[in-house]
C-alpha cells in the first residue's frame, strides 16, 4: 500500500484553517456588533443563540471534511471498498456550548472591566477568548472523526499530527513523532497526547495505513531536532529541554522557511 501523500495531508488542513477563519471573522463580528457594554446580561440571551449556530454549522462542516478525507485517505493508500464509514462526530451537548460561551462572553468581559479595562478594551478581550474556544469546539468535529475512525477502522495503523509552519512548543512537541498515534497508550514516549489540541491551535490529525508511513510537513525535521535537543533526557526532563530549546531558537528556525497557510 502507498504512503499519505502531502498533498493530500496539507491540503485537508488548509481546508479546516479556511473553515476555522471563516468561524473566528462570524464570531467575533456578531459579538462586537451586537453585544451591548452597558446592558452585557440583558443582552447576552439572544446574542448567546446568535453566536451558538455558527459553531455549531461548522463543527457540522468540520466533521464531514473530515469523512471525505478519511475515505479519501484509504483510498489513496490502495484500501479496497470494504464497507468502512467514519464514525459521526463527537456530540456537542447545549449545555457545554452555552458553558463556553457564558464563559468567555459575559463573564470574560466583567473580569476585564473588573482589572480596570474601558468598555471597548473589555469587548475586545472577550472577542478573542470567544474566538479561541469556538474554533476549538468547531475544529473538534473533525477531529474526533478521525480519532475515532483510526481506532475503529482495522486497516488503520495509527495517526499523525500535521502542524501549521509556527506550532507552539507543545505542538511541536507532538507532531516530531510522526504517525505513530493510535490510541493514548504510546509505550512510555514523553511526547504523549497526540488527541490534545487548545484554543487556536492549527494542527490537524492524518491517518496512516501502513508502518513506514512518510513524515508530513515540518514533522521530519522536528524529528531530528528532538533527537537532538533531549539526547541525555528522559520523561518530563526530555520535554522541558525541548520546549527551552523552541522557546529560545527553535520556533524562530522554523519561521523564515515557512510557506503560507
Amino acid at each position: 500500500m502507498a504512503g499519505m501523500s502531502a498533498r493530500l495531508a496539507m491540503g485537508y488542513r488548509r481546508r479546516q484553517l479556511l473553515l476555522s477563519t471563516r468561524l473566528v471573522r462570524q464570531v467575533m463580528q456578531a459579538w462586537r456588533e451586537l453585544a451591548n457594554p452597558a446592558q452585557i446580561d440583558a443582552s447576552w440571551t439572544i446574542l448567546r443563540s446568535v453566536l451558538a449556530q455558527p459553531v455549531l454549522r461548522a463543527r457540522e462542516e468540520s466533521a464531514q471534511l473530515a469523512t471525505d478525507f478519511y475515505l479519501e485517505a484509504r483510498r489513496e493508500a490502495g484500501i479496497d471498498a470494504d464497507g468502512f464509514s467514519p464514525p459521526r462526530p463527537t456530540p456537542l451537548t447545549a449545555e457545554r456550548l452555552n458553558s463556553t460561551l457564558d464563559v468567555t462572553g459575559p463573564v470574560e468581559f466583567k473580569r476585564a472591566i473588573a482589572s480596570g479595562k474601558t468598555p471597548a478594551q473589555a469587548l475586545d478581550q472577550a472577542a478573542v477568548r470567544m474566538a479561541g474556544s469556538t474554533q476549538y469546539l468547531a475544529l473538534e468535529g473533525g477531529r474526533s472523526v478521525i480519532r475515532e475512525s483510526v481506532e475503529q477502522d482495522e486497516r488503520a495503523t495509527g495517526y499523525a499530527r500535521v502542524t501549521d509552519n509556527d506550532p507552539c512548543a507543545w505542538c511541536a512537541m507532538l507532531a516530531s513523532r510522526g504517525p505513530v498515534y493510535k490510541s493514548a497508550q504510546t509505550a512510555g514516549d514523553p511526547r504523549q497526547g497526540g488527541h490534545r489540541y487548545h484554543d487556536l491551535c492549527g494542527c490537524q490529525a492524518v491517518p496512516s495505513f501502513t508502518l513506514d508511513e512518510p513524515f508530513i510537513g515540518i514533522a521530519d525535521k522536528l524529528y531530528e531536532d528532538w533527537k537532538r535537543e533531549t539526547r541525555g533526557h528522559g520523561g518530563k526532563h526530555a520535554v522541558n529541554a525541548f520546549r527551552r530549546w523552541w522557546e529560545a531558537e527553535g520556533r524562530i528556525a522554523y519561521a523564515p522557511t515557512a510557506s503560507p497557510p
